[in-house]
């Protein structure tokens, strides 16, 4: 008797699924802010040089009138630059005219008034212009790095102790770096905590997603792996709603990041993996989920089918290959190198997640600098993957996990590369082109996750779904780096996503 089968008998997706997908979910809706919040953590901001001599420092506005005569202007008064004042001084501690400057003359800005009310670490600590803009780069690029750390660590604590152990322990401890983030007392603090959030935290996605495909049969992976990212969108549209409505860092990091702590109550509230505790040889617990997975869905087991599942050989002698079951990561290492199948799928998934990660998440950062309001354009690219989800739903099973995935990375490699020679002043068609990529790519890595979890077996398989999202980690890196690259990124993914499809079509072929 197979697990799948007794899953089909005591509920394909009943309400004890929907009960255990609506929590884990939360916590997949956590770990989309956590992965994300930097962008507005340390989001740029409008900013100009001070006139002590012609402004009230408390009461001035961002752009007065008399600002003309004072600054450099290029689309916006200059952030860095002001002219020197002349010999002949004409003010009245309220404005300037146009006689006290010398325009022949620019001198660098010491003190600086910001447009707005929001509140970022650019102004908590005056992280301005040019020479300091590796700091606000050097925040993603940590992020970056405690992520690519997380991920094989925690996939290794997942395979050892248990899914629903890492995920409880991951989001409990990115609760306490983030609030700890909230309450930084300088830049450098706030860096390191930056880092720690992601080494602690990065496995709460990938761990509550093989929790819950491990939670239902073959025939429900699809829709399983379909509503876990739809409570990441979800994430992000809320991150990008009441950022907008606090404008405030430290309390935008309070707001999401306390509720993890509560999350400690989901030991007692989700049940562990049954396909785990299978690999590990705890036939007794194992038996205890089914019925009451059996008892929540209303599902009578009969005495016949009880007795036909303690005597099957899914649960009897796995006790003595627990130890077996409980690799460690040199054993991991040896057995990955040892087959070719394994080895073939390890390095194209990885360079799958590579190429789609780097694209993905470089639209997500991108968003906030493509339309005129910044909070509108993250919400509008977060809602866009939604119907992605339902594409995925309605194609996966239906096409292949193959050619759903080849076919949405074609459209997004065509939309980048369209979007990057339209014409900036037609912002409605940059942003459809802008959104049909976003759409694609998450189709990509929605697909990509559950490819991945189904290509390697149950007691390999969060610890090689980490080693791949560590390896994406690259991709995120080189998203984030910079303007610039962002830029750039729109040309070069698209040469990585057509090699990707290549990949795609000529290496894996077959699901386990």
């Amino acid at each position: 008797m197979e697990l799948d089968e007794v899953l089909d008998k005591v509920g394909h997706f009943g309400k004890f699924q929907v009960i255990n997908y609506t929590l884990i979910g939360i916590t997949i809706l956590l770990s989309s802010v956590y992965s994300l919040s930097y962008i507005f953590t340390a989001g740029d901001l409008e900013y100009r040089g001070t006139f002590k001599e012609c402004e009230d420092l408390k009461t001035t506005s961002f752009n007065p009138e008399w600002l003309k005569n004072a600054v450099p202007f290029e689309d916006g008064p200059s952030r860095c630059l002001r002219y020197s004042f002349s010999n002949i001084s004409f003010t009245n501690g309220n404005s300037c005219s146009a006689e006290t400057f010398d325009k022949e003359r620019q001198i660098g800005c010491h003190s600086w008034v910001y447009n707005g009310e929001e509140s970022t670490i650019v102004n908590e600590w005056d992280i301005t212009c040019d020479e300091n803009q590796w700091k606000i780069t050097l925040v993603g690029t940590v992020n970056n790095i405690g992520q690519f750390i997380g991920y094989p660590v925690a996939g290794y604590f997942s395979d050892r102790w248990g899914r629903k152990t890492a995920l409880v322990a991951c989001t409990v401890l990115a609760g306490l770096m983030g609030l700890a983030r909230s309450l930084a007392w300088s830049y450098e603090s706030f860096l390191v905590f930056e880092f720690l959030d992601p080494v602690v935290g990065s496995g709460i996605y990938t761990s509550g997603f093989t929790l819950s495909l491990e939670l239902v049969n073959g025939k429900g992976r699809v829709l399983g792996g379909t509503l876990i990212p739809v409570f990441y969108a979800v994430g992000e549209v809320i991150l990008g709603g009441v950022t907008w409505w606090l404008e405030n860092w430290r309390y935008m990091l309070r707001i999401f990041y306390a509720p993890a702590l509560l999350c400690i109550s989901f030991h007692w509230l989700v049940p562990e993996s049954v396909r785990w505790l299978i690999t590990k040889g705890k036939k007794k617990e194992a038996k205890e989920i089914i019925l009451k997975v059996a008892k929540t869905n209303k599902i009578d087991l009969s005495e016949e089918f009880l007795t036909k599942f303690e005597m099957t050989s899914l649960l009897e002698g796995k006790s003595s290959d627990s130890e077996k079951k409980s690799k460690t990561v040199k054993e991991v290492l040896c057995q990955v190198i040892h087959s070719k199948i394994l080895l073939l799928r390890v390095l194209s998934c990885s360079f799958c997640w590579t190429t789609i990660t780097f694209v993905f998440f470089g639209l997500s950062l991108t968003s906030v600098s493509v339309g005129e309001n910044k909070y509108t354009s993250f919400i509008l690219a977060a809602l866009i993957e939604l119907p992605a989800y339902v594409v995925v739903y309605l194609t996966m099973d239906r096409y292949g996990r193959k050619f759903t995935h080849s076919s949405s990375l074609i459209l997004s490699g065509i939309s980048c590369i369209s979007f990057a020679f339209i014409p900036i002043d037609l912002d409605w068609l940059r942003m459809i082109a802008f959104l049909t990529g976003k759409f694609a790519i998450t189709i990509a890595f929605t697909v990509v996750y559950v490819y991945t979890a189904e290509l390697f077996p149950t007691e390999l398989r969060q610890s090689l779904l980490g080693v791949c999202a560590m390896f994406g980690r690259i991709g995120f890196n080189n998203s984030s780096s910079n303007s610039t690259t962002r830029e750039i990124s729109r040309i070069s993914a698209t040469a990585a996503v057509w090699w990707n499809v290549y990949t795609r079509w000529y290496s894996v072929s077959t699901l386990t």
